[in-house]
């Protein structure tokens, strides 16, 4: 019987992954954030059903902000300001764009969504990684209040579930320890929904591949997700209610990357990106020799750079 080759295992002196916070220090970041959807015919042109219609639906968002630290408490966390500085927003529904504002042209100054700009609103964080808190956000959201397709977009972006994911890095908050070793993993589970075609979740495997050396030290961790058990019945539950459970094959990738200053303790970036392929072939077709199936995609993308 052939051996298994060893797992390496961690080496190298420990790095402590965590932010830093000093009073009056700013920052400015953009966040860029995509979720699409798509639909395709597979299939001969002759096949494809006069009403079916390939597209795409979704939309993306980069939003450009500055952080300063207000106070830095004896628990370590911070209060920061963070202030709007610019938006760009593209809303797609079936190949149609709905909705595209830039904050940088002149002739979107009067939409809605350009009242973002120049807004603030508070967070407490942790050197985990971690929004504690959210204040001070009501002056913003109600310079937003409508029912203009842009003010909806606007309040959205400035709802708490928003500002949370917008902050908060998950690469250090799913750490029981900061201080990691070069090889090290830790994870964290996360559900997805993809409405008709059910949910999946995942483990969020994070390994510290290497601390660099530039203008200063350098922590680059690497994430790669796996198909997770975690929750398994329910999510029997949900893919037996699914219509197309059994006629299709799916295909993903889901990784990510966070790097991180040591000395500064701030971001310099952190990345997560997945899509999910599902492939619904029609059982008639291809008993009848002319195999035909739908492509579904969905993409999901969650960007943060530091802005020099």
């Amino acid at each position: 019987m052939k051996a298994e080759p060893a797992k390496a295992e961690p080496s190298g002196p420990a790095v402590e992954l965590a932010l830093k916070f000093v009073p009056g220090q700013a920052a400015t970041y953009k966040i860029t954030v995509e979720v699409y959807k798509s639909v395709a015919w597979k299939g001969s042109a002759a096949a494809k059903p006069a009403s079916f219609t390939d597209g795409r639906t979704g939309n993306r968002v980069e939003l450009t902000f500055e952080q300063r630290v207000q106070q830095v408490l004896e628990d370590g966390n911070a209060l920061v300001e963070v202030t709007i500085k610019g938006v760009k927003y593209l809303g797609e529904s079936v190949n149609k764009i709905v909705l595209d504002f830039d904050s940088a042209k002149p002739a979107d100054a009067g939409s809605p969504l350009a009242a973002l700009v120049g807004k603030s609103y508070r967070v407490k964080m942790s050197a985990a990684g971690q929004v504690l808190e959210i204040s001070n956000a009501e002056p913003a959201r109600q310079a937003v209040l409508g029912n203009l397709p842009g003010q909806s977009v606007a309040a959205r972006l400035l709802s708490d579930d928003e500002i949370r994911d917008r902050h908060e890095i998950v690469a250090l908050s799913a750490l029981k320890d900061p201080h990691v070793r070069p090889g090290q993993k830790w994870s964290r589970i996360r559900t997805f929904s993809f409405d008709d075609m059910g949910a999946k979740t995942y483990e969020r495997v994070y390994t510290l591949t290497s601390v660099q050396q530039d203008s200063g030290r350098v922590a680059v961790v690497e994430m790669k997700a796996i198909p997770s058990t975690a929750m398994a019945g329910d999510l029997y539950r949900q893919q037996a209610a699914n219509p197309f459970a059994g006629l299709s094959d799916n295909v993903d990738s889901y990784d990510g990357r966070l790097v991180l200053d040591l000395d500064g303790g701030q971001v310099r970036e952190y990345v997560e990106q997945m899509q999910n392929e599902w492939i619904v072939a029609d059982p008639a077709a291809v008993q009848k020799g002319q195999p035909a199936a739908i492509s579904m995609v969905a993409r999901r993308l969650h960007r943060l750079e530091l802005v020099p």
